[in-house]
Parts: structure tokens; sequence; C-alpha cells
């Protein structure tokens, strides 16, 4: 499982990362009516060089429900996969065929975690159908943001971290959800929150007392502008106008080390 901002769901994620919210029911003369509230979700891959599992997409739901229920309503509840934890319930995977790649930052990451000798009950794991946690190294997983922040204010003005079972009313309209593949703790996504194991222990699990922070490996583009244009433009037909934007739009979203600056001028192109 990823350590931090955790998909806490780190997702860590890794996803981490999610869980169904609770409903009360409403009385006739003496009731609270949850309100409808509109979020943008995607779920992307950007470390293996391939298009998103989920492209931009609107969804509208109460804000009684979670982040984990507005995933599932523009993924598919069949097609996330969850679990309970310490830290709320976590994104583990999402369904996908996710062809062979390369990854770029293999170097950059600590040896031991792809070690399964000495790392032993680190199990790395392969499913063709899914992309889940622990597969391509032992911490790999799911991380997401909401307006490319892991963590908000809440009422009692306490910080907290934004997890599957944070219900939407800590999110503010609008706002968009997004779900990312790391195999670095957030450091291959340009998120400053990496510490690392960097040694296995005698029972064959992670030390993480030997963790060591690892820097961002790259400036991180805020994408929340166009990850919304995204979800609210529908794409033009092949050579009729704005194809070409919106195209340069969607590369835009994949490209992990684009600049500000041209993610920005993306946004202004497409419209």
């Amino acid at each position: 499982m990823i350590k931090t901002l955790k998909n806490k769901l780190f997702a860590t994620l890794c996803v981490t990362a999610l869980t169904l919210g609770a409903v009360t029911a409403a009385s006739t003369f003496n009731s609270v009516q949850a309100a409808d509230k509109t979020v943008y979700v995607d779920v992307e891959k950007n470390i293996t060089g391939q298009d998103p599992i989920l492209a931009p997409k609107a969804v509208t739901i109460d804000d009684s429900k979670t982040v984990l229920d507005a995933t599932k309503q523009a993924a598919g509840s069949d097609n996330v996969a969850s679990v309970p934890s310490y830290y709320g319930n976590y994104v583990t995977a999402f369904k996908d065929n996710t062809a062979d790649f390369v990854y770029a930052y293999k170097d950059k990451i600590p040896v031991i975690l792809y070690d399964t000798q000495k790392a032993y009950k680190q199990s790395i794991i392969n499913d063709p159908t899914w992309l889940r946690e622990k597969e391509y190294n032992g911490i790999s997983g799911w991380m997401f943001t909401v307006n490319n922040a892991g963590t908000y204010t809440d009422t009692n003005k306490a910080t907290q971290y934004y997890k599957g079972d944070t219900t939407l009313t800590n999110v503010p309209n609008g706002a968009v959800i997004r779900w990312e593949f790391s195999m670095a703790s957030g450091a291959d996504l340009g998120l400053d929150n990496a510490y690392l194991p960097t040694a296995a222990k005698a029972d064959g699990y992670y030390d993480w007392n030997t963790s060591k922070y690892v820097a961002p490996f790259f400036p991180r583009a805020n994408k929340t502008d166009l990850i919304t244009k995204l979800a609210t433009t529908a794409k033009p037909a092949i050579g009729t106008v704005n194809y070409t934007q919106y195209v340069n739009a969607e590369n835009a979203l994949k490209n992990l080390t684009i600049s500000q600056d041209d993610v920005d001028d993306c946004v202004t192109a497409l419209h």
C-alpha cells in the first residue's frame, strides 16, 4: 500500500485510493436534503505512456456520497476494486489491460522495491485484466488528488487527507478527482511526499525505518482546468474545427513532464 497521500484513502496511494457513503432517510417534515454536486473524474496511467483508463468524465451525485462513490459512478462499479483498511476504504485496482511498457524512472528508486529474494513477503503481482497495486514493483498503487491537492481543511479548521471515504460535502462543486497510478509513492507524478524503503527486514517485509525521502522527478503541472475542459467538451470529428486542439489537450493530459504554460495554452485553445 502506498504510505502517503494515500489513495488513504497515499492513491497510494494505493489507491490508494475507497468506500460507499451512507445516506440518512429523509423525513417529510424535518430533514436536510442532500444537495447534488458535479465533479469530474479521470483515471490515468501516465507512467506507462498509455491512454487513460477513464477519460475525464462529469458525474452528478448527491454530496452525502463519497469520493469512492463518485469514482465508481464514473468508471462503473464493476471496474473499480476497493478494500477496507485502517485508513478507510481505498482503491486497489481499476479494470484495465495495460500493454507492456518501459518504466522511465526505475533507476531513481531503491532496488529493494524489485527484489523478491530479500523482500520475499512483498509479492509483485501480474494481473492481465486489472491494473493493481503491487504490480511492476512492491509499492505501486493508486493515488488521487482533488483539484491537485491531497488534503483539505475540515469544519474544525483541521487539515485532513482526502480518502475514498471523504464525503463530497468536503469537496468543492466542480472539483476534479484525479486518479493516477504510481510506482514511486508519487515522485513519478511530480508529487512531493515520497519516502521509500531501502532495505528489507529479516521477516521478508520492507523495513520502513530505512525509508529515505525521494524528491519529485520533475515539476508537476496542475491539470485541473484541462481535465474539466476535456470533461465538458465533446470531442470533435476528425477534420472538423477544434479536433486538433482537442487531441493536443488529450496528449497534454498524458504528458507527465509538460510545463504549466503548455497545459494552460491547451486549455485556452480548446473552446
